[in-house]
């Protein structure tokens, strides 16, 4: 859990575009506030939508008896890991690898792209990435930097659009944001064999250079 507030966050915005500071977050604190609160809210968002350490995690999933597959309400996006094949010859789909995306209100069910269908094969398991919605009380420190720092900038620039003040948070901004990265690769790379098919995949990379035929190749090449 981060260390920052929202008020602290929203006060820092307000303070980036020369605002006064305010005591709470209730409605009578005023239209700036609200603005800032949105500009958080998207920033916080635009963030997530990546996938960071902290809100991605992997599930196995069967689809239910209508042969849905109903996704957890804070999914912010999803992505299907395990390889499915289409066998639809009737639609023209036979043969093709199944894509998956997030259809519904809100984010209701997982929708098969490549056959356009919200059907799935009954009993079959499906392997899936999660990218979690998280409230910003809960995110690292390190992580609520960095984007407090883009959205003081994009505050200013809205409300004042004072270009000084604009390269003064925005080298600001590079510096927490590469923190916040860092902090979040370190956290995916102490997670990196607990499920994650993709990164899992990425760490077996080396065995393909291990290969002989390889470097039998590479040595022929090269007059070895």
């Amino acid at each position: 859990m981060g260390y920052i507030s929202r008020l602290d966050a929203i006060n820092e915005m307000l303070l980036a575009a020369g605002e006064d500071l305010v005591s709470d977050l209730d409605e009578a604190s005023g239209i700036d506030t609200s603005i800032a609160s949105f500009i958080l809210n998207q920033t916080t968002n635009e963030f997530q939508f990546k996938g960071i350490a902290g809100n991605t995690y992997v599930r196995k999933i069967k689809p239910d008896s209508d042969r849905k597959i109903i996704l957890p309400q804070d999914a912010l996006g999803v992505r299907l890991l395990s390889i499915h094949t289409s066998t639809d010859s009737t639609g023209g789909y036979d043969g093709f690898n199944i894509q998956a995306t997030i259809r519904g209100e809100p984010n209701g069910y997982l929708y098969n792209v490549t056959e356009q269908t919200n059907k799935w094969e009954a009993g079959t398991e499906y392997t899936l990435e999660f990218i979690q919605f998280m409230r910003w009380e809960d995110m690292e420190t390190s992580i609520q930097r960095g984007i407090l720092a883009s959205a003081c900038r994009w505050y200013q620039m809205i409300t004042q659009g004072d270009d000084a003040a604009d390269t003064y948070l925005a080298s600001k901004e590079v510096y927490q944001q590469s923190k916040g990265k860092a902090s979040d690769i370190l956290h995916k790379g102490r997670n990196i064999f607990q499920g994650d098919l993709g990164r899992r995949a990425l760490q077996s990379r080396g065995s393909i250079t291990n290969d002989p035929a390889r470097v039998r190749l590479w040595n022929f090449k090269h007059g070895g």
